[in-house]
């Protein structure tokens, strides 16, 4: 945080420490709430009820590799579900009071042929039809990882054009956690079997030939160090899009909430690049995935929920949004002990003498 960011956090926890209740129990959402308004630049936030989520769709090469239960199809059928209001995700985010956008960054076939920012339809902001084989190849250029940074960045000042106050990001792509994985083992310097996981099922063979998949992408790339060059070499374009989300939110300001393994594993590699962009980011659960476990502790985010979940698309991000509003509503309206003509909760424990 700047200076005026931390000054602000915290008159917030000062704030929180008034109201009549006990210190800090509230947990990790006080400190949420605190930084939610570091971010808006007041003690006095909004309500946040202007929310959108972002699910960046695309396609990975290294399918061909069987490391997944289904084929490429399923992402294409996944995601216009999505677009059009139908898969789980949308259930959950029209209880949250949040508006979904559906995004082709990067899955196979042709282009979709409305590229206009809206809800309803698939949004075209491909970059390129699917990433390459990275146990074999790098998944794509600089250049078109660079672009699809660019193209995350770009939603997010579309969303800030829109009014939205506080965003969450998703992703569909089938085969998606084996890049992810193989993104954290890089990063991290760890060996692909601690960060690998079953993804959508995956029985013993199937994880044992995931692990032999990352640990080659592995060989390919030792030595190398850039995160930006290991997210080219090793990632997705959903992924790098997400990268740029990231990215974005520190340059316009507006909070972003984390879904699972996948988005955590991308807002690692965006701090990488821009350490301050981690003060833009809510965790919002501890995926089943151990990669997003290991992710949330790199980036020295705690997650609120602890479910086991494994859904992708946005998912947990969206159970976050009705235990935010009920703590933005406490922190907004409830009483403080002066109000009350209560003593105070003292932050050193000690009674009065």
């Amino acid at each position: 945080m700047n200076e005026t960011q931390q000054k602000i956090y915290t008159q917030a926890k000062g704030k929180w420490d008034a109201i009549a209740k006990p210190i800090d129990s509230l947990g990790v959402f006080e400190d949420m709430v605190a930084r939610l308004c570091a971010i808006a630049g007041t003690v006095n936030p909004g309500d946040y009820k202007r929310r959108a989520l972002l699910t960046l769709c695309a396609d990975h090469g290294v399918v061909a590799e069987g490391v997944t239960q289904t084929d490429a199809s399923v992402t294409k059928v996944v995601a216009e579900n999505i677009a059009h209001g139908c898969s789980g995700v949308n259930y959950m985010a029209q209880m949250a009071g949040v508006d979904v956008y559906a995004v082709d960054i990067g899955m196979r076939g042709e282009a979709y042929p409305d590229a206009t920012f809206g809800m309803g339809h698939m949004i075209n902001r491909k970059v390129q039809a699917g990433t390459g084989n990275l146990a074999k190849e790098p998944a794509m250029s600089m250049e078109i990882c660079d672009r699809a940074i660019e193209a995350g960045k770009e939603l997010v000042r579309e969303c800030k054009e829109k009014g939205y106050e506080i965003l969450a990001v998703g992703e569909m792509g089938i085969g998606n956690t084996t890049p992810t994985s193989a993104l954290l083992a890089a990063l991290l310097d760890l060996p692909a079997d601690t960060v690998t996981g079953r993804g959508a099922g995956l029985n013993n063979a199937g994880l044992a030939r995931k692990v032999q998949v990352i640990t080659q992408a592995l060989a390919r790339v030792q030595g190398t160090t850039d995160a930006k060059q290991l997210l080219a070499e090793l990632g997705g374009l959903e992924i790098a899009g997400m990268v740029g989300v990231f990215l974005g939110a520190r340059q316009y300001q507006i909070p972003v909430v984390l879904d699972g393994a996948i988005t955590c594993v991308a807002a690692l590699v965006a701090m990488r690049m821009e350490p301050e962009v981690v003060d833009y980011l809510l965790a919002s659960h501890a995926s089943e995935e151990a990669s997003g476990r290991l992710a949330l502790n790199a980036l020295g985010l705690p997650a609120v929920i602890h479910g086991k979940l494994c859904l992708g698309e946005g998912s947990g991000a969206m159970m976050l949004f009705p235990l935010l509003d009920m703590t933005l509503s406490i922190y907004k309206n409830m009483g403080t002990f002066d109000d009350l003509s209560i003593e105070a909760y003292s932050r050193d424990g000690k009674p009065e003498e």
